[in-house]
Formats: C-alpha cells, sequence, structure tokens
C-alpha cells in the first residue's frame, strides 16, 4: 500500500536507503522529522538528543510576538539570541549572520524557531559553529526548513549557499494552523514551482550547461505536490490534514535539494524573477512563496511558448562584450555602485562561456519535448490551485509595483549561472520587452500577472 506524504517525510532512514546507492547525489543530513498534532511536546527530548553537554541550549528567533516562541521557552531551559530589528523582517546578510554568530557563541545546540529566513540564518550560524541545530517550523511557508542550504545575500545578490542540515525539524501542524494564513498561501505558492523548476534543471542538462539532473530526485520532490495541490482548499480553511499534506510535501522537495545539492529541483526561472523583486526592494515585505507562486504560473505560459517556438527556432549566440554591458546596465537600475552588477556579471560570464559547445538545440528538441512534457503543467491549473487556497493571484496584491516587475522579468536571465526558460527564450529571440508584455497579457486571461 502507499504510504501517505506524512508517513514519508517522517521516514527519513527510508529516505537515506533509497539514495545511498547513489553516488552523484549527497548523502541526506537531515537527522530526523517530527510531523503532526502536537509534537512540540516533544521538543524537550530531541534537544536532549542532539545537544552537546559542553554548550548552552540557545533560542534562535527574530522579534516578532509569536505564541509558539513562548511555549518553546516554556518547554526547554534556554537563552535567546535575537535575530534583525523591531521590524521583524531579519536579512539574510553577512552582518546579520556574524551578530547571530556571537549571540550563540558557546551553544551546545541551536533552536530556531520562525520563518524561512530565520532558519537560513539558523542553518548558517551552525554551520559556522558546527553545533547541532532543531528546527522548529512555525509555518508551512517554505521548502528550504529540511535542506542544508541557506540563501543569502552577497553583495546584495541572492545566492544559494551550502551551509549545513537541520539535525531535527519539528512541524506541528497545530503551531501551523495557528500560523497567519498568508505564510501557508505561500507554501503552496512555493510548492507551484516543483511543475516549472525540474523542467528547467533538465532544459539545462539537454543544453549541456549542468549534468547533474536526476530524475530519482525530481521524483521525490514531486512525490506529493499533487496531494497538497489538491488539498488547497483545506489549506485556506486551516484544516490540519491539508497543513499536513502540505508540510510533508515541503519537506520532500526541501531534502530532494539537499540530495541534489542545489536547489534545481524547486528553484527555476521563477525564482530568479523573486529574488530580483527582494534585490530591488529589499525592504518590501511581499513574502518569497506568494511571489514564487505567481510567478511559476508566468513560467508555465513561458515554456508553453519556448515549445512551440523551438521547434522552428534559431538560436542567437551573443557575444561577452554586449552580454557584459547589458548585464551591468541592468543592475545598475537598481544598485548605482555596480557591485550588483559585478557579482551576476561573474556568474553569467561562466554561463555564456559554456554556449560555444552547446548543442542542435532545435535539431534535437522533438525528443526532448517528450521528455520534458510530463514535468509540466498547465498554467490554469497552477493558477487554480493558487484561488482555491486563497492566495494572491497578482504582484501587486503583495505591494510589488509594476515597472519593477517587469523589471525582474526582463532581466531574470542575467542574475545567476544556472541556465532556465528565460535563457532559451532569450536565445531563440522570444524574451525582450515585447515578449514579456506579451505573456503578461496571456496571464492577466487567466487572472494572474501584474
Amino acid at each position: 500500500m502507499t504510504r501517505s506524504a506524512p508517513a514519508v517525510a517522517r521516514d527519513i532512514g527510508a529516505l537515506h536507503d533509497r539514495f545511498a546507492a547513489d553516488d552523484a547525489l549527497r548523502p541526506i543530513g537531515l537527522g530526523g522529522v517530527l510531523l503532526g498534532s502536537g509534537v512540540l511536546a516533544e521538543l524537550p527530548g530531541v534537544v536532549a538528543d542532539v545537544r552537546r553537554a559542553e554548550g548552552d541550549v540557545v533560542v534562535l528567533a527574530d522579534l516578532r510576538p509569536m505564541t509558539v516562541k513562548s511555549d518553546v521557552l516554556g518547554l526547554i531551559d534556554a537563552r535567546r539570541a535575537d535575530v534583525g530589528d523591531e521590524d521583524f523582517h531579519p536579512h539574510a546578510d553577512a552582518e546579520t549572520i556574524d551578530a547571530a554568530v556571537a549571540a550563540t557563541d558557546g551553544a551546545g545546540v541551536v533552536v530556531s524557531v520562525g520563518s524561512g529566513t530565520v532558519t537560513d540564518i539558523g542553518k548558517a550560524v551552525c554551520a559556522r559553529l558546527d553545533v547541532p541545530h532543531v528546527v522548529v517550523q512555525t509555518a508551512a511557508s517554505v521548502n528550504g526548513f529540511a535542506d542544508g542550504e541557506s540563501v543569502l545575500l552577497v553583495d546584495g545578490v541572492k545566492r544559494t549557499t551550502t551551509t549545513r542540515w537541520p539535525d531535527r525539524l519539528v512541524v506541528d501542524t497545530d503551531v501551523l494552523a495557528d500560523a497567519p494564513l498568508a505564510l501557508n498561501q505561500a507554501g503552496l505558492g512555493d510548492l507551484l514551482a516543483t511543475y516549472t523548476a525540474p523542467a528547467d534543471w533538465l532544459l539545462a542538462r539537454f543544453v549541456e550547461q549542468d549534468g547533474s539532473y536526476a530524475q530519482a530526485v525530481v521524483d521525490l520532490a514531486r512525490e506529493h505536490v499533487d496531494a497538497a495541490v489538491e488539498a488547497a482548499p483545506g489549506i485556506r480553511a486551516a484544516e490540519r490534514g491539508a497543513l499536513e499534506d502540505l508540510a510533508a510535501a515541503l519537506t520532500l522537495s526541501g531534502v530532494s535539494m539537499g540530495v541534489a545539492g542545489r536547489t534545481a529541483p524547486g528553484s527555476g526561472m521563477e525564482h530568479t524573477v523573486s529574488h530580483l523583486l527582494e534585490m530591488a526592494d529589499p525592504a518590501s515585505t511581499a513574502l518569497h512563496g506568494a511571489k514564487v507562486g505567481i510567478l511559476s504560473v508566468l513560467a508555465a505560459l513561458l515554456w508553453e511558448r519556448v515549445r512551440e517556438a523551438a521547434p522552428a527556432g534559431t538560436l542567437r549566440l551573443p557575444d561577452a562584450a554586449s552580454m557584459e554591458g547589458r548585464v551591468r546596465d541592468a543592475f545598475a537600475a537598481v544598485d548605482q555602485g555596480g557591485a550588483m552588477g559585478e557579482e551576476c556579471w561573474s556568474d553569467y560570464a561562466r554561463k555564456l562561456a559554456r554556449w560555444k559547445a552547446m548543442p542542435d538545440v532545435v535539431g534535437g528538441w522533438a525528443a526532448f519535448d517528450a521528455e520534458v512534457g510530463p514535468l509540466l503543467a498547465p498554467a490554469e491549473r497552477l493558477a487554480g490551485a493558487l484561488a482555491a487556497a486563497g492566495a494572491p493571484l497578482r504582484l501587486s496584491e503583495l505591494g510589488i509595483d509594476a515597472g519593477i516587475a517587469r523589471w525582474a522579468l526582463l532581466h531574470c536571465h542575467l542574475m545567476r549561472d544556472r541556465f532556465t526558460v528565460a535563457d532559451l527564450a532569450f536565445l531563440l529571440g522570444i524574451w525582450e520587452a515585447g515578449d514579456v508584455e506579451a505573456l503578461l497579457d496571456d496571464a492577466a486571461r487567466i487572472g494572474v500577472g501584474l
């Protein structure tokens, strides 16, 4: 009998065994998952199990008032280490991480309580100090709680950095049900990227930009996404069962990224656009997953356009000089000092250099298209899931300026080394300002977009 998503997510031992024989993949470093109603009560035993005898228990959190933070401090004898400021929006930059390392010095275990950003900071801190890490997840908001990576700010640019797997992940569905609805809706949005990002990863292998694609990892990432999508109305109603399905699917997605050693199983074009939005407006409070959900719909629409254009298309391979100017000019719009443009060009230049060895994309398209098709989902289905959960369908609902959104869409392929559908659209000559507008017009017809 097929096990449920929660059962698979909890059985870390079985997941270890599932990938142990593949030397191309990283071993799972996640020590265990507690998932279900009331599991927070088991926190004292979890902490005692992983704690080093010579250190303190330190609770790492931001300053926002949270019942669960009080519950955690009531369950365990710990000192606090706060990150961020009174606005409750810490950034995972070098200054914040340095301060958190200083505040947690002497810890025998760090218990992070809070958002995906707090967890990313916790993973970076525990990697630096080499101490155990227990993650108490306060919402089903992103898929990054369960992996060994952190999204950090480097010269203002979002970069995925290997840090440290959590030793334990504690996901109490009673806590999730008490979280603001927008956070759990954002988790569904983040999960929708698994209908577009794996296609980008496969595309990168096809054009010989990245040979790391692993079908077994994609299968894990997608294993229970359909069930979570079908439970979207229950997410809106804060039903424990729906939230458990959502959290389990997000956990498996996170594990898949950790096994792959990269975020590619759950992060493609839609995430690069989201990261650019965050880089352009660091003060924005728009939730990452809420943006990703809307952008996944747009990525699905771009995939439809690329699949239509590629069989008869012609690739234009640009020269390095023109592209360096394009990259630097694009990021000068949000960072006149040039550090952001320098960081992005250093990554983009490596991708550009590999294009010289690109195979016959058009000639081999039919075989590739047959392989990539099953990884994708219709844009209408993704939009329908967001609507069923009551999640935002337009970036303006998140306070995002339409001009910044257009800028991020147009320039998303210039940000990093990774090859996505936006790169191929650019090479096919169908990703200029007018093409972005046409895509947004298509999205508007299904109620999604700006």
